[in-house]
C-alpha cells in the first residue's frame, strides 16, 4: 500500500479555471489588452504564474521579461480578489481524501499555483482533511516538473519514493512524478486529455473522484 500520495490542485482536486481567467482578464483590462477565454487559459496553464501571464499577453510582449514580471504582480492583484469565488471541489474528492486518510496514508498537495492561494483554497474546500504538507509555487523550489519540491515533501513525511504516488491532470504532473521516481497517476476529469497523460508516463488513469481510493494499492 502507498504510504504517501501527493495531489496537484488545479484540474485535479478543484476546478479553478474560471477564477484564473477572471484574474488574467483583470490584468489584461488594466493594460488595455484583449481578454482571454477560458479555453485559452486552459491551453496556457500548468507552468506557473510567470509563464501563464507570458502566454496570456499579446505576442509582442511575450519576450519582455521585465514587463511580464510587472504584469504578474498586476495579475496577482486581481486574482487575489477572485481566486476563491468560482473555484470548487470536484465532487467526490473530499470523500475519497477522507477515506485515504483513514487508511493511514499521508496526503500532500503540490501545485505550480502561488503558495498563498494554494493554502487558502485547500483550507476552504477541504477543511477536514489532515494534509501533511500543502505547497504551492515559491522562491524556494523550481516549478514542476522539476522534482526538488516532491523530494522535499517525501523527505519531510519520511516516505521513500517507491511508496509514494503523484496524482495530477497534466503532462507536467506525470513528468514531475517520473523525475522524482514516484508512481504517476492521471485523472481524466481535469484540464488535459487521457492521451496526453498516458504519453507522458501515467501508470494509472482514474476516471471518477470516487476511484481515487484505488491509488492506495497500486
Amino acid at each position: 500500500m502507498k504510504k504517501a500520495i501527493i495531489f496537484d490542485l488545479d484540474g485535479t482536486l478543484a476546478d479553478t479555471i474560471e477564477d484564473i481567467t477572471d484574474g488574467l482578464n483583470g490584468m489584461l483590462r488594466e493594460y488595455g489588452f484583449p481578454a482571454v477565454t477560458v479555453k485559452q487559459t486552459l491551453d496556457n496553464i500548468n507552468n506557473g504564474a510567470f509563464e501563464l501571464v507570458r502566454r496570456s499577453l499579446p505576442v509582442e510582449k511575450r519576450n519582455d521579461d521585465s514587463f511580464i514580471k510587472e504584469a504578474k504582480i498586476v495579475y496577482e492583484k486581481y486574482y487575489s480578489r477572485c481566486y476563491n469565488i468560482k473555484t470548487a471541489e470536484y465532487n467526490g474528492c473530499g470523500k475519497a481524501l477522507k477515506t485515504l486518510s483513514s487508511m493511514g496514508i499521508k496526503l500532500c498537495v503540490l501545485s505550480n499555483k502561488q503558495d498563498g492561494f494554494v493554502k487558502e483554497i485547500i483550507k476552504r474546500l477541504f477543511p477536514d482533511i489532515p494534509f501533511s504538507i500543502v505547497m504551492g509555487q515559491s522562491e524556494i523550489f523550481k516549478t514542476k516538473p522539476d522534482p526538488s519540491s516532491v523530494l522535499h515533501i517525501l523527505s519531510s513525511v519520511e516516505v521513500d519514493a517507491n511508496d509514494a504516488a503523484f496524482v495530477g491532470d497534466s503532462n507536467i504532473d506525470m513528468l514531475t512524478a517520473k523525475n522524482a521516481g514516484i508512481t504517476p497517476v492521471g485523472v481524466s476529469w481535469g484540464y488535459r486529455s487521457t492521451d496526453i497523460l498516458l504519453e507522458n508516463g501515467a501508470e494509472l488513469i482514474v476516471r471518477e473522484p470516487s476511484e481515487l481510493t484505488s491509488i492506495a494499492n497500486i
